[in-house]
């Protein structure tokens, strides 16, 4: 395989897991991916997720698709993406009603948004049912074990669910 050839390979893939954005912006889909993926270690050691990384994230996804697609569809994005993060404060929010702990960090709301508004609904719902499905299985493990874990941090699990879910949503299996 040629390096040419390993190229055109690589901006299909990343064409198509954002079938909503512009073949032009490939290029913003690995760097999506890449802000996700650091985010995701950052909070693995740090239990933080930036502010600054998604923010970067977002404005560079709602500017790119401004520019080379339209103000609407990148206003469209961006109002789904503000959806999804209303909605999961407000599962949180009624959680902390009825339980007086948090139900998950609003660092996961802020990177499902940026999720959300790259690669759409579909890869955020995936990565939130494979993480949540990962997570449990290394809780399990680790009381199986008898490993005491004070704390999980959800975005390495939900950025695997994600690796999961694009790899599944782009199988020629689907087709």
């Amino acid at each position: 395989m040629t390096l040419a050839s390993l190229f055109n390979t690589s901006q299909n893939i990343l064409t198509n897991i954002a079938p909503d954005m512009p073949p032009e912006l490939w290029a913003l889909t690995a760097f999506v991916l890449g802000l996700l993926a650091l985010m995701a270690a950052i909070d693995a050691f740090t239990a933080i997720i930036p502010d600054t990384l998604v923010m970067l994230g977002l404005i560079s996804v709602t500017g790119l698709l401004g520019i080379y697609d339209s103000w609407d569809s990148a206003a469209h994005h961006l109002q789904i993406a503000i959806v999804a993060g209303v909605l999961i404060w407000g599962v949180n929010a009624a959680w902390y009603r009825c339980f007086r702990t948090d139900a998950f960090g609003m660092g996961d709301a802020k990177w499902t948004m940026l999720v959300v508004a790259c690669l759409g609904v579909m890869p955020a719902l995936l990565a939130w049912g494979l993480g949540a499905i990962l997570a449990t299985i290394f809780i399990g493990t680790m009381r199986l074990f008898r490993r005491p874990i004070a704390r999980v941090t959800f975005a390495p699990f939900l950025f695997i669910g994600l690796c999961l879910g694009l790899y599944w949503m782009s199988s020629p299996v689907l087709d």
